[in-house]
């Protein structure tokens, strides 16, 4: 694997993190103008499959012949995904962003277990800046940030559960990128509408005609502008970069996250967020910018 390659890869996964930071945004107007129906809030996640559907089907032997490490990638992104957008929704946005990134720690395990990848020292170094950075955010005499609400539950379920599907994306670089979104696009509607199941989820009655009117554009915008290319790009990137680093890149979007939720909901941004959030974004700068001087960056 070439080092363009991973380059590419790595700037792929940063420009996601705009979109992940700030899906949390459309939400929360789409769920407004579809007065909380789970159905409003579950057709951005089906819409990129129906209008992958020409795209799929003629080449559906093709994605038979991907094996079980594509649908069980498909599966885990998209329990992930779903999990993270049901727990920005219930929950307070911070909470959700850092409870979901303890991702990093996860994917680090995860990836030396199953795929032999070492925890090197720029690796351990960003771990620790980067969970030094959510202690100071959640305050050091809280200690390790536990669950309360459902909402938070979702958070940090979605964390491990994405680290466990970044393994086996990892194992699917031979696949066209279009396809592994394919299938990941085939389970999150149905893995969210489940996840509403959960007590203090959206209502199941189907919106009223005067409600799916302003509700339309934000579907569309939510499928098209959010949820197709965040998948697409980690999707593009997950094959060629390993499980932690793409955890540790993802990082980024907390802050990106904290900002956006700290200008337009009351949630508080003050010093010890500011602190906290350099912490982390100097967690990503490091795996991604640090190499020894007189060495090349190798495959991770």
């Amino acid at each position: 694997m070439t080092g363009t390659t991973q380059a590419r890869a790595s700037s792929a996964i940063v420009v996601s993190t705009l979109l992940w930071g700030t899906w949390w945004i459309p939400l929360r107007q789409l769920e407004e103008a579809g007065v909380g129906s789970v159905w409003a809030m579950a057709a951005p996640m089906f819409l990129p499959l129906v209008l992958m559907l020409p795209y799929a089907l003629p080449r559906w032997r093709r994605l038979v012949t991907g094996g079980w490490p594509v649908v069980a990638a498909g599966i885990l992104i998209a329990a992930a995904v779903a999990l993270y957008a049901e727990g920005l929704l219930r929950g307070h946005v911070a909470r959700v962003l850092l409870l979901f990134y303890l991702a990093p720690v996860w994917s680090a395990i995860v990836g030396r277990i199953f795929l032999h990848v070492p925890i090197t020292l720029r690796r351990t170094l960003t771990i620790v800046l980067g969970l030094s950075g959510m202690v100071v955010i959640f305050g050091a005499e809280s200690g390790i940030p536990v669950p309360h609400s459902a909402a938070e539950w979702m958070g940090l379920v979605s964390g491990m559960v994405w680290a466990g599907g970044l393994v086996f994306l990892y194992r699917c670089e031979a696949v066209p990128v279009l396809d592994k979104t394919f299938v990941q696009f085939l389970f999150l509607g149905a893995i969210y509408l489940g996840l509403s199941l959960i007590p203090g989820g959206g209502g199941w009655a189907l919106p009223a005609p005067d409600v799916l009117t302003p509700a339309g554009p934000w579907v569309l915008t939510v499928a098209l502008l959010w949820v197709f290319p965040l998948v697409w790009l980690t999707m593009f990137a997950a094959g060629s970069i390993d499980p932690a680093k793409v955890s540790i890149l993802l990082t980024l979007e907390v802050v990106i996250g904290l900002t956006t939720a700290a200008l337009l909901t009351d949630e508080p941004f003050g010093i010890r967020e500011g602190i906290g959030a350099v912490l982390i974004v100097t967690a990503g700068l490091v795996e991604f910018m640090f190499v020894p001087k007189g060495k090349k960056r190798a495959p991770s």
